[in-house]
């Protein structure tokens, strides 16, 4: 059997070598001689199994210790590589050289997986700095940064769409803002964002939506709601009322003893919903207005009404 080599000479160190220099010089060694690296090679493959055995040794400093001063006579086969698989039968049995496959190369300061090709080349390059020898990593293309802007739009122009324009980078963009948006919507402009970096796509513009509140009416979803005033007569006789929409004005018949907050529904009088296309409805709260300040007549006439109700 070949007689071993020395651990420092397997990794091109002297035996002065700082745990910084061990470290290193494993990394390269380890990095040179991979199978992934060298698939089917036979002496690479015993190689990296010399690296492999000569760090575990020199990275420990007890078995650093024993070894600087004894050499292989000082290493226990059985212990000494503890921790990881073992193969082999020790050092000087038949079952040939005793070395250790790390799964893991914590110590080291990175971990080794199974990769092959460019993405085992990546991953190692990225770690070191660079490819292996004089194969520099591809540069890897990737996608420019999304941008965020807002724009402000009248309750009206969220109910029917509109257009608009946003100044994002020095340039202008156009902006359609479909009919049925509600406050708080986001429009994606896709490849409106920051350019990409390495022939990678640009990000998108995200445009979040801000409506006005209107005066008059509120808005749950694609329905609407608005608050029309009567008088106790009116509630109590019924009348009819000019009810007010978005888009125009539509007559209502309020029936006679309406109570106060009574709702009514204007089917169809809504905003378009966004998904379905589909109009909501427009639903009419009846406000009865108390009078105030009633002269001494009306007085009277409210207690002969009041009178002739019990």
């Amino acid at each position: 059997m070949a007689e071993k080599q020395d651990f420092y000479e397997v990794l091109g160190l002297k035996k002065e070598a700082s745990s910084d220099q061990i470290k290193k010089a494993f990394r390269k060694k380890a990095m040179q001689y991979h199978p992934d690296k060298n698939p089917g090679d036979k002496k690479a493959e015993e190689k990296f199994k010399e690296v492999n055995e000569a760090y575990g040794i020199l990275s420990d400093a007890e078995k650093r210790d024993k070894y600087d001063k004894f050499g292989f006579a000082g290493i226990d086969p059985n212990a000494a590589f503890s921790g990881g698989r073992d193969q082999g039968q020790g050092f000087g049995n038949q079952g040939g050289p005793h070395y250790r496959t790390y799964d893991n190369y914590n110590e080291a300061g990175f971990d080794f997986q199974s990769f092959s090709g460019s993405e085992f080349e990546s991953i190692f390059g990225n770690l070191f700095g660079g490819g292996f020898g004089s194969a520099q990593a591809k540069p890897q293309p990737r996608k420019g940064a999304d941008l965020l802007t807002d724009i402000t739009i009248t309750f009206e122009e969220a109910a029917f769409g509109t257009k608009k324009r946003v100044k994002v980078n020095g340039k202008t963009i156009s902006i359609t803002i479909p009919e049925g948006i509600d406050n708080g919507s986001k429009i994606s402009l896709k490849g409106q964002g920051q350019p990409g970096v390495n022939g990678g796509g640009s990000g998108d513009l995200i445009v979040a939506i801000k409506v006005k509140p209107h005066s008059r009416f509120t808005r749950k979803g694609a329905d609407l709601y608005i608050d029309m005033p009567v008088t106790v007569t009116q509630a109590a006789l019924g009348t009819s009322i000019i009810v007010p929409t978005l888009r125009d004005k539509v007559s209502y018949k309020v029936p006679a003893g309406t109570q106060p907050d009574t709702l009514f529904r204007l089917k169809g009088k809504g905003i378009k919903d966004l998904k379905s296309k589909k109009s909501g409805d427009l639903y009419v709260r009846i406000l009865v207005k108390i009078p105030t300040n009633l002269t001494e007549q009306q007085r009277d006439l409210l207690e002969k009404l009041g009178n002739t109700l019990k």
